[in-house]
């Protein structure tokens, strides 16, 4: 038969934080998986800026300038117009419509990636800037923007093997002209 001392109030005091210490140290708190995948909304648009940029001074062979109604035309205009105001919500709404009209457009499906950009949806970025790459021409400077947007979503991701990966994929769209004599 055992005998058993009796804790004093102390002693239950001192175990009782031992264990809650030891079982906060063991926790940790639900991590936000969208805070790691942005920037802030000024690292965001200088990202945008340079995916627009990427291909600025670019002297492709291949530019592509589509032919579309004149409904696509305004609800582009609106986007662009709600962009400058930094009204990014907005600009992803009339850009929708947009796509309505013309699902099938890459210039729109780029447009849009970069306006998810803005809004901080770096994935749907990413994803849109893919979906516009394999439906667009896949040189000239669509494609650069394509990759661009590819290459700052790594940036934002960590990811530096891919990155690389799209840098050089970037660097393929760009088609010189041929010399002419």
């Amino acid at each position: 038969m055992s005998i058993m001392k009796p804790v004093s109030a102390n002693s239950r005091i001192l175990l009782s934080c031992t264990v809650a210490a030891v079982l906060a140290a063991c926790s940790s708190a639900p991590r936000d998986e969208k805070s790691t995948l942005t920037r802030p909304d000024s690292d965001r648009i200088a990202a945008v800026q340079a995916i627009r940029a990427a291909n600025a001074g670019e002297n492709s062979a291949l530019q592509v300038n589509p032919l579309r109604d004149p409904a696509v035309e305004g609800f582009v205009a609106q986007a662009a117009h709600a962009e400058k105001l930094g009204q990014f919500d907005d600009a992803f709404v009339a850009m929708s419509k947009a796509r309505k009209l013309a699902p099938e457009a890459p210039d729109l499906l780029q447009s849009e990636a970069e306006i998810e950009f803005l809004r901080g949806n770096t994935e749907q970025a990413e994803k849109l800037a893919y979906e516009s790459f394999k439906k667009g021409p896949q040189v000239g400077t669509l494609c650069v923007q394509n990759w661009q947007t590819i290459v700052e979503a790594r940036k934002i991701f960590n990811d530096p093997d891919y990155r690389a990966v799209a840098e050089g994929k970037r660097e393929q769209c760009k088609v010189k002209r041929p010399v002419r004599l």
